[in-house]
């Protein structure tokens, strides 16, 4: 089951790539065809809720602990109407004789309710007893916006023994809820160096968040003086989070060249937000620092105001060690190359970075030519096959793949023969199972011939072939003899398709579809009978139930129903019923 609902995860993932505008090393077999995976439903037990209900109701700590926490958890997977706990809940905080550990998972379950109607009780007893229940109910209270609260908050800011986490709360409370009134109390707090930092940061972010106005001259107070401490620079960063007048302008560009990092990236971010072009002229120098964050906001200016001459300052940081900024940069080259002025400075930045000898821009550069289509890259993807770093080699292996110069595919043929080689002899590598999974992914889609009998290898089952790069082959072989009779093939097909399920060892659910797949595109007639069959009344795994479904259309034309969702049934609840047959 696990296995399964991965597979789907990862299914839906690939098909959805390209909504994500993320560019990575994806399989084509994932998206051809395109099966609609209907999204799996949860199926609860109705007699759940009630079961659930009698135990909260009984007067034991622990049954009323284990009661709420369930009632809070199966909410959050989807079991309906369990709002209807809530006045027994209610009852459970609000009585003197309930014991802590019951009130607070009680306290707990009516927030993930969102039970707002009892916001005046869990107001009460966060006042009454104990910390940790406000810290539970507070910023529940902040954001169902109780305005009654809001005294209490200000009280706390104005009293010298409030507790550290108890004046958090009370800081986090009125800025969450934009209370003008606390500006004095939390800019008191913010210019306070007797506070801890902590304390200072929350009280400043707290007022930026309420006002948008007349705090320039605070922040200008706070940052410029000669023993400003990296505090004090930070806070007046946050005070202006909302600001985007002249003078806020000003005291930003100041903190953003600081050489404190935190205080550039924040400043930095904060100018993008108000207008790109106040951070192009800093940009190419924020690129050069040592400190991610700041490099990022460097690039969000130049990716937001492209110019050829940026373009080329940008491709310099596929190579960024930074695996997400690198990431980030790749897919705004891949946009910006949609622009017709900017295009060719997109693919000859690329190709520079590709022709180097870092792994991180030759993987980067080749994801980023690959989404292009840039064909002349083809010569070089060859080469760097050979790579020997993991990332490399599976990315040229996609790259020509996407590309799919013909010219390539001697080269793309003897490197799956000799990496299938590498397999046979229990290399055990999942970077040289991937690889083999593109190439084969290649050789398919371009149907090489000469590849038939390497690809026909992979499909016994075998331990030490993997499962991407079995059903790559399957895939590829479909495409490759598509519309072809070719019987032998078929039957050793539909023999992985129909393989009972409780072989040992399991056949991948994913070479089973692989091979319903291709058994459609040969156009296997004769074996549309043992397909019907293994598909049954009963729903087989969705998405192999979905391709047997699509191969038999293929086939014959028939439009079979459409599958029905996997119904995952959820079990281990603390308490059930021994008859759960609805």
């Amino acid at each position: 089951m696990r296995f399964l609902v991965c597979l789907l995860l990862v299914l839906s993932t690939s098909l959805t790539m390209l909504a994500a505008d993320e560019i990575r090393p994806d399989f084509a077999m994932e998206s051809d065809p395109v099966l609609k995976i209907p999204e799996p439903v949860v199926g609860f037990s109705k007699k759940l809720k009630p079961l659930w209900l009698s135990a909260l109701a009984r007067p034991e700590a622990d049954l009323q602990r284990l009661s709420a926490d369930t009632i809070a958890q199966a909410h959050s997977f989807g079991v309906p109407e369990l709002i209807e706990a809530a006045p027994l809940l209610k009852k459970i905080v609000t009585a003197d004789s309930t014991q802590p550990v019951a009130r607070f998972a009680a306290a707990r379950a009516l927030i993930v309710l969102d039970a707002k109607e009892a916001a005046s009780d869990l107001f009460d007893v966060s006042q009454q007893h104990g910390a940790d229940l406000r810290q539970l109910i507070e910023p529940t209270l902040a954001k169902w916006d109780f305005k009654p609260i809001r005294s209490v908050w200000q009280r706390r800011l104005n009293a010298k023994e409030t507790r550290h986490r108890e004046l958090l709360l009370a800081i986090h409370g009125l800025g969450a809820t934009a209370d003008d009134s606390a500006v004095p109390l939390l800019l008191s707090l913010t210019q306070d160096v007797q506070q801890t930092s902590a304390t200072r940061l929350a009280a400043a972010r707290s007022v930026g968040r309420i006002r948008a106005a007349e705090l320039e001259a605070d922040a200008e107070r706070l940052s410029q003086t000669k023993s400003a401490t990296i505090v004090d620079r930070l806070c007046a960063v946050a005070l202006l989070d909302r600001h985007t007048t002249e003078p806020a302008q000003r005291v930003l560009l100041r903190l953003a060249r600081d050489l404190e990092p935190s205080v550039a990236a924040a400043a930095l971010t904060r100018l993008n937000a108000i207008d790109h072009d106040l951070v192009v002229p800093l940009a190419e120098k924020a690129m050069q620092n040592d400190d991610a964050p700041v490099r990022q906001q460097g690039v969000e200016a130049f990716a937001a105001r492209p110019t050829p001459e940026r373009v080329a300052v940008l491709a310099r940081l596929l190579d960024d060690p930074h695996p997400k900024l690198r990431g980030r940069v790749r897919d705004a080259l891949f946009d910006l190359a949609k622009k017709p002025d900017l295009e060719s400075a997109v693919r000859e930045s690329a190709t520079l970075t590709l022709a180097g000898e870092q792994w991180r821009g030759q993987e980067q550069a080749t994801l980023l030519l690959g989404a292009l289509n840039h064909k002349p890259a083809a010569p070089r993807f060859v080469n760097l096959l050979e790579s020997d770093r993991g990332e490399v080699m599976i990315a040229a292996a996609w790259g020509l793949r996407k590309l799919a110069v013909r010219e390539t595919l001697p080269a793309i043929f003897s490197k799956a023969t000799q990496q299938t080689e590498a397999l046979l002899k229990n290399a055990n590598s999942t970077e040289i199972e991937l690889q083999v999974a593109h190439l084969f992914e290649a050789l398919g889609l371009m149907q090489h011939l000469p590849a038939d009998v390497l690809l026909r290898r992979y499909l016994p089952k075998d331990s030490r072939l993997g499962e991407f790069s079995r059903s790559a082959a399957i895939w590829g072989l479909g495409h490759m003899h598509a519309g072809r009779a070719d019987e032998p093939l078929a039957v050793l097909m539909v023999e992985r398709l129909t393989e009972s399920p409780a072989a040992i060892p399991f056949e991948f659910t994913r070479v089973r579809w692989a091979s319903a797949v291709s058994l459609g595109r040969l156009r296997a007639t004769s074996q549309v009978p043992r397909m019907r069959e293994f598909l049954g009344p009963a729903v087989s795994p969705v998405v192999t139930s979905l391709a047997i479904r699509w191969a038999i259309n293929e086939i014959t034309g028939e439009l079979l129903p459409n599958a029905k969702p996997m119904v995952i049934s959820k079990t281990g609840w603390f308490l059930e019923s021994l008859d759960n047959d609805d």
